[in-house]
């Protein structure tokens, strides 16, 4: 019963992965992002200098414009200067669209300031992927930052440069840093969809190390984010959540530095957003809450979304000055360049009306409007003739102690604001103790540039904290241009809802709201439960009627632990769309999601009536799963190959046992999922979580699924292999292996196999780890190939005279000849098994599997091999990070070559025990020390087959001297 079930969890874990695969963009939407144009052809100039020679395979640009290229060193340059940093695989080139629209900028101004862009060309190097690339690159960064501030004269304007670092271009910006002598000439670090503050994946050791030195330096002289189990960034005085980060005891250059992080959201499915911020962030912002972008940048776009990159260059003209030569220069003033971060990347929203006075403005062409009714709107179809004051009684609805006021076309000369209303005579209005609420009023995405704005008052603090207040007010001034408000008093009671994320097993939909009063504005839903970043929730809100055309539904999601984070999204079509509530970051261990839930306001049309309903989404779960485990499947498909090499191993004492010969035996197996359990528990004792504030220590639903699928893969892999090797012994490849490889290289490795293991050491040191990996794999692909082809003809051959024997003995017995049976050769085809013995080169399972860990080695160092192709110069001796683990595997297969391994000797049954127990504990070690850094399976790959190959030097001996 047992068995059955576990292969059916492995079956569902499978198809769970596969359908979130397939699912992969379920949350994605369409690229909103507009194209940026150049007005002339862009230029990209060269900047030589001495270090150059240092770096032969990088440069660094000057951008500009027109058709005639400029020599930089005959330029005086006097706009404050941006070296743009581009990311993995990235291209200087990008940019283009940053300074484009900066240039454009500068010539359409009248103050004289303008930018200098610089971009810099790292060869398009994957420095996400090879670890080797990043101190290089930050080496260059060093030298390019002196370059830049040389070609200025000024030196003030030359005191401080900006950054903006794309992927891990930022990161490469932030490794300055470590560097006191460079960090006061950084005025501010400006990264876009970049992994900042961890990795992606982990393929290579100085990647850890890079992130590791970053954050241990940094760490020193600046202070970092800390969340407690209070945290709440969703209340109303979190909007600062940053500027106070910092405190006395910080380096003063690096205090100064201010780092901005701007994460691309869902669209970005190479960085996910809880990626995107740093530990020692100032301000960070999410494009699809960054005022005046209001959508998801996927990784490539937000170097030219044209939305993003305007607010960006709107910031940098907004923190610069210029002196009395007319030298433009960054500001210095951390507070002002604060304010300014705010105010273009969290906190546009909040409108700064122009203060009226109602007394004076009242009296003359002022039309004064009271209602009673707790729900009405008005609208201004051509625009207003006159000044109109809108009245709101504060006293008169008690239960309904919430007042929103939904604006369209929002204008500087609008004024919303409370008063006490003394008197009325001659059609006057007069109010006393006015205070303007304008503050309250937060701007909301917009469609088709129709601004929407809306205030949401307590009524009853206002009441307890003016208490002659009488009414709240909105002043809308004359003008021409249509406008619209709604006003919506409600209970709180009945708008703020509170459930809990369902169990996996719920699919059916719970309603929350039957169908929605006509003019409700707003509903707040709290969300309880979902503490990691992949359970999914579907919100619908489906109209129900509604008067005239349906407009757009805009939700928010605050998370309260994670600052920066806040998500709008616009439903044009609610009958269609569905809104997905998850968090991109953990929440910290020990936090009370209970009592800090997360938070979602739904601002609707007050024309329709709705149905909101929410229920667990599977397809967004799985989908989520997909995204952000799915690195962990190399460790996962490395402890299964370790638990069935283990099993195999487990078995050479057994005299009997002749299943070696199937290539797929073990394999079929659910035992590896006794792992996960158990691992789980130990990882709490031996592994350290270097970040105490966030949340890692994931529930087991992912892990099962994606060990049930590495289970399934390594089945796919090894029938893969079994296709490939009887393709390679009866294909049509056959010709090429009997010429070329079977008559030359095969009997080199068969016969002399130290030297043949030798040679390819010596190619690794010669080239690159991962070319000696390649060449090993097909060589051990043709070991095995021939082994297969002489067992399938020996096997044939018994079988074909076995079948004659049985024929002929039934021709004689029909005709009465008497026979003597037949000696030496069995009727039976399971006897014929039997005669072949399973070791050497005929345990076909056993050296497939070491074949597969061979293949994901091979897979894991592939990037290295990338480099070297790219620039035989980068991985040299020093620096390939393939070579150790090559050395010590090519070594041992070597030797078990050599042995003809495996060689079964019954008698050493204690050292197979304990072989198979080291093994399992390396499988073990896979999933408690590798998910997350997978250069660490090149070490127990090949510590397995240094293991291996001592049990059989040691099986060898132990077999001599028991003769």
């Amino acid at each position: 019963m047992l068995k059955h079930f576990l292969v059916v969890i492995i079956a569902i874990s499978a198809g769970s992965f596969l359908y979130g695969i397939y699912n992969y963009n379920v949350e994605i939407e369409s690229n909103a992002c507009q194209m940026t144009y150049m007005f002339a052809p862009p230029q990209f100039s060269r900047i030589d200098f001495e270090e150059n020679d240092k770096f032969r395979n990088y440069g660094l640009y000057y951008y500009n414009e027109g058709r005639i290229s400029i020599e930089v060193h005959k330029t005086q340059f006097t706009g404050a200067p941006v070296i743009f940093v581009p990311g993995n695989g990235g291209s200087y080139k990008q940019v283009r669209s940053l300074a484009s629209v900066a240039l454009r900028k500068a010539r359409d101004s009248a103050t004289g300031i303008h930018l200098d862009y610089f971009t810099i060309d790292y060869n398009e190097e994957l420095s996400a992927l090879y670890g080797d690339y990043l101190e290089r690159q930050t080496l260059y960064l060093k030298t390019c930052i002196k370059i830049v501030l040389k070609l200025y004269k000024s030196t003030e304007q030359a005191a401080k440069v900006i950054i903006v670092g794309h992927s891990m271009g930022a990161v490469v910006a932030q490794a300055v840093l470590r560097d006191s002598e460079f960090s006061k000439f950084i005025n501010t670090i400006v990264s876009l969809s970049s992994p900042i503050n961890k990795p992606i994946l982990v393929l290579d050791e100085k990647i850890h190390a890079f992130y590791k030195s970053i954050n241990k330096n940094i760490s020193v002289g600046r202070s970092s984010l800390k969340l407690n189990k209070n945290s709440n960034f969703c209340c109303a005085t979190c909007s600062r959540f940053l500027m106070s980060n910092h405190t006395n005891n910080e380096d003063k250059n690096l205090k100064n530095v201010l780092i901005i992080t701007i994460g691309g959201g869902n669209r970005d499915v190479l960085v996910p957003p809880g990626f995107t911020i740093s530990k020692y962030s100032d301000i960070h912002a999410m494009t699809m809450s960054i005022p005046k972008v209001w959508l998801s940048c996927d990784h490539l776009s937000a170097v030219w979304c044209l939305q993003l990159v305007q607010v960006i260059n709107r910031y940098m003209f907004d923190i610069s000055a210029s002196d009395k030569q007319n030298f433009v220069y960054f500001t210095k003033d951390r507070i002002r360049r604060e304010q300014a971060a705010l105010t273009h990347f969290v906190k546009l929203n909040i409108i700064q009306s122009k203060e009226i006075n109602i007394e004076q403005e009242g009296r003359h062409n002022s039309i004064w409007r009271e209602d009673t009714l707790r729900v009405f709107s008005k609208a201004f179809k051509e625009g207003s003739k006159s000044n109109f004051i809108q009245l709101i009684p504060l006293r008169r609805h008690k239960k309904h102690t919430k007042l929103c006021i939904d604006v369209t076309q929002l204008e500087p000369d609008d004024f919303l604001f409370g008063c006490t209303v003394k008197s009325r005579f001659n059609n006057d209005s007069f109010c006393q103790d006015k205070v303007s609420l304008s503050h309250n009023f937060q701007i909301l995405p917009s469609i088709k540039n129709k601004m929407r704005s809306v205030a949401i008052l307590d009524i009853n603090n206002l009441k307890k904290t003016y208490v002659n207040w009488t009414h709240v007010g909105f002043f809308v001034r004359a003008s021409r241009k249509p406008k619209m408000y709604n006003v919506d008093m409600f209970n709180p009671a009945e708008r703020n809802m509170v459930f809990k994320l369902p169990r996996w097993s719920t699919f059916q939909k719970t309603i929350l709201v039957n169908e929605s009063s006509q003019g409700t504005l707003y509903y707040k839903l709290l969300v309880q439960g979902i503490e990691e970043t992949f359970p999914t929730i579907e919100l619908r809100i489906v109209p129900l009627s509604c008067i005239g055309d349906l407009n757009s539904i805009i939700i928010k999601m605050c998370i309260p632990w994670a600052p920066g984070f806040n998500k709008y999204q616009i439903i044009r079509d609610p009958s269609a769309e569905v809104f997905y509530v998850n968090v991109p970051v953990s929440s910290p261990i020990g936090y009370n999601s209970s009592m800090n839930p997360i938070s979602l306001e739904i601002f609707l049309d007050p024309l329709c009536r709705y149905q909101i309903s929410y229920k667990f989404s599977i397809v967004g779960t799985m989908s989520r799963i997909a995204q952000q485990f799915w690195h962990w499947l190399p460790s996962h498909l490395t402890a299964v190959i370790l638990v069935i090499l283990k099993n195999q191993i487990s078995k050479f004492h057994d005299e009997s046992s002749t299943k070696g010969i199937r290539p797929y035996h073990g394999y079929f197996q659910y035992a590896s999922l006794y792992l996960i359990t158990g691992c789980r528990v130990l990882s709490k004792f031996l592994t350290h979580n270097d970040d105490n504030e966030s949340g890692g220590d994931f529930s087991i639903y992912p892990a099962v699924i994606i060990h049930g699928t590495a289970i399934v893969l390594s089945i796919l892999l090894v029938f893969s292999v079994w296709t490939a090797i009887i393709l390679n012994a009866y294909g049509l490849s056959k010709l090429i292996n009997w010429f070329l490889l079977r008559s030359v290289l095969l009997p080199i490795a068969d016969t002399f196999p130290i030297l043949f293991a030798a040679f390819l050491i010596s190619l690794a040191i010669r080239t690159c780890g991962t070319v000696a990996l390649i060449i090993t794999c097909a060589l051990y692909l043709l070991l095995i190939s021939n082994a297969y082809s002489d067992y399938l003809e020996n096997w044939l051959l018994k079988t074909a005279v076995s079948l004659h024997a049985k024929v002929r003995s039934f021709y004689d017995k029909q005709n009465g000849i008497s026979t003597t049976p037949t000696t030496g050769i069995s009727s039976d085809t399971t006897s014929l098994m039997s005669l072949i013995r399973c070791d050497g080169m005929n345990n076909f399972s056993f050296h497939l599997s070491l074949f597969n860990l061979l293949i994901i080695m091979t897979g894991l160092n592939s990037m290295t091999f990338v480099a070297w192709v790219k620039d035989h110069r980068i991985v040299s001796l020093g620096t390939d990070p393939s070579l150790l683990p090559t050395v010590i595997v090519i070594s041992s297969l070597g030797l078990l070559w050599r042995l003809k391994s495996p060689k079964k000797i019954f008698s050493f049954r204690i050292g197979y025990r304990i072989a198979s127990l080291l093994i399992y504990m390396g499988a073990g070690a896979c999933i408690i020390y590798c998910q997350d850094a997978l250069y660490k399976l090149n070490y127990l790959i090949a510590g397995t087959f240094v293991l291996i190959t001592g049990m059989e030097l040691l099986g060898q001996c132990y077999k001599k001297f028991s003769l």
